[in-house]
């Protein structure tokens, strides 16, 4: 009994047959979706504007004390994996991961 499923095999034997005939003879790949990189409808994406002196200096400043407040180390565990230990809690998060707050 085939249950059906002889066109099915064959349709996907042919298939298969072809993919390689078409790889042999050097013959690209179409892809089975088009590739859109467009984000809203544009293909350009602006890069955002580069920080002002005072900005910088905020993010100096918020860098610093994050260091002075979490002092990260990297340790090695006994699996020879290297992880950042910190010395506080939730220091582990970014400003961008907002998880637990």
């Amino acid at each position: 009994m085939d249950h059906g499923r002889a066109a099915d095999a064959a349709a996907a034997t042919a298939a298969a047959n072809a993919k390689a005939a078409a790889i042999a003879a050097g013959v690209q790949p179409s892809p089975s979706q088009p590739a859109s990189f467009s984000v809203n409808g544009d293909n350009v994406i602006d890069a955002a504007p580069p920080l002002t002196a005072e900005q910088q200096k905020a993010d100096e400043d918020g860098r610093a004390a994050w260091q002075a407040r979490c002092r990260p180390a990297v340790v090695v565990d006994r699996d020879g994996m290297r992880r950042t230990k910190y010395a506080e809690p939730d220091c582990d998060l970014s400003r961008f991961n907002t998880a637990g707050q």
